[in-house]
């Protein structure tokens, strides 16, 4: 008992440096409930709780300890635990766990001895990655010389090839259980041997050895049939925002982290969707008794039917002092003129940097767009907008192809704002809607 209340003090003293050392992490660790498990290898999260097999804890240095925390509180952070449907547990895991260590590791976390990692897939979800690790398995590319990783033979805790992590050794062997392993002169005895720690993480879910993620324990149903899931997913999305928010108050949030936390909390949808649904949400609707509504005529009922004008004007202003390349301009270019082609409009380009540079109508049958910028000065908002009033102008919206990289904006127009975002600024615009492009 007095070891196991050790390594639980040792357990806690992590977590605490954790909340110090990395408050994101720390933060999200503090939300889980620390348990002792001893019918696991090392370590599994379920989104409740963080278990941890006292023997295994017992011989990892403090660093691997944080390390550990920080890789059990991002499987559920990520939602890995209510995503499985069915999959196979120990590959899920693999995938679940290259797409979470390279964040730790960017951002400064040790993890525990034979973690698995590789660059290829840096940036990809579980899903992606289990769909590829299921292809290169049957596909056998991990035979191939060519495809296999360079860190092999490396000290511990380098990248681990997927086929090798699932059955190589874990580190917890001490000498004397090779010893013993070795030592084939007593079959009885070997016959009633309990299971190496290979053994055990050759069967185990945790081929990476760092900690595994469990399913969510299934819930008692409730009347709205939503069950645990639904909740959890919610809690968990709380539980980011807040981390997020106790991070950069501590001034302690690396950039990387931040974009990907904010690809968890509003993943980003198809651009060209989204503004597809803008300028038709900006379009005029009304009811009209001329035609009536054919739906119900042959009930002998005349109804008011739905009438769509076309868009009279709208405008578009380019940023011009942004870096925006010339294949993202004619990407833009395209998808939009295909958008506004359909309603048969005209359309107010402006290149604008710190004033309106330059002011062009383009008719329907002018269409499709050719984006030349001019300009290439400082940023300000402002310019394209009081053009728009200059001019007596009343669009039905607006859309401003920016990067952001400026907070110099004038006070809220009549008409809708969207606003389509090149580059990792960060900047919320005071109005308007806004779109991630590219």
């Amino acid at each position: 008992m007095a070891l196991n209340k050790e390594i639980r003090d040792k357990m806690v003293r992590a977590r605490a440096r954790l909340v110090l050392d990395h408050p994101f992490f720390g933060h999200l660790a503090l939300r889980m409930k620390l348990v002792e498990d001893h019918n696991c290898d090392t370590a599994w999260s379920d989104g409740k709780v963080i278990a941890y097999n006292p023997h295994y804890a017992q011989v990892l240095p403090g660093e691997k300890c944080k390390g550990l925390l920080g890789h059990l509180v991002m499987h559920p952070a990520c939602r890995h635990h209510l995503r499985r449907n069915g999959r196979d547990p120990k590959q899920w895991n693999m995938a679940c766990d290259y797409a979470i260590n390279w964040i730790l590791l960017n951002a400064g976390l040790t993890l525990p001895d034979g973690y698995l990692d590789d660059p290829q897939l840096h940036g990809k979800n579980a899903d992606e990655i289990y769909a590829r690790l299921f292809e290169d398995r049957t596909g056998d590319r991990f035979s191939d010389p060519d495809h296999q990783h360079e860190q092999q033979g490396k000290p511990d805790g380098e990248r681990v090839d997927p086929q090798e992590s699932v059955s190589r050794a874990g580190r917890m062997d001490d000498s004397s259980q090779e010893d013993e392993q070795r030592d084939d002169s007593n079959s009885t005895a070997a016959d009633n041997e309990p299971q190496t720690s290979k053994d055990r993480q050759a069967d185990s879910s945790d081929p990476g050895g760092s900690g595994e993620v469990r399913d969510a324990s299934p819930s008692d149903s409730s009347e709205s049939g939503m069950g645990r899931g639904v909740d959890e997913e919610t809690e968990w999305r709380v539980n980011l925002a807040q981390a997020v928010a106790q991070a950069r108050s501590m001034g302690d949030l690396p950039g990387g982290l931040a974009r990907f936390v904010q690809d968890l909390l509003c993943p980003r949808l198809d651009w060209r969707r989204l503004l597809n649904r803008f300028i038709q949400a900006s379009a005029r609707h009304d009811y009209t008794w001329t035609p009536p509504n054919r739906r119900y005529v042959h009930q002998g009922l005349y109804l008011p039917g739905m009438r769509s004008d076309d868009l009279p004007e709208v405008v578009v202003a380019l940023d011009t002092s942004g870096s925006i390349s010339a294949r993202e301009l004619d990407q833009f270019a395209a998808e939009l003129s295909a958008i506004l082609e359909t309603a048969a409009m005209s359309v107010h380009l402006l290149y604008c940097d710190m004033k309106v540079a330059r002011a062009e109508r383009v008719q329907c049958e002018d269409l499709p767009l050719t984006l030349a910028p001019v300009g290439g000065g400082g940023t300000d908002f402002r310019p394209a907008f009081e053009w728009v009033e200059q001019q007596g102008l009343q669009p039905r919206c607006m859309i401003y192809l920016t990067d952001m990289a400026c907070n110099r904006f004038p006070k809220e127009p009549s008409y809708p704002v969207l606003w389509a975002c090149l580059g990792d600024e960060e900047i919320s615009p005071p109005f308007g809607e806004s779109i991630a492009v590219m």
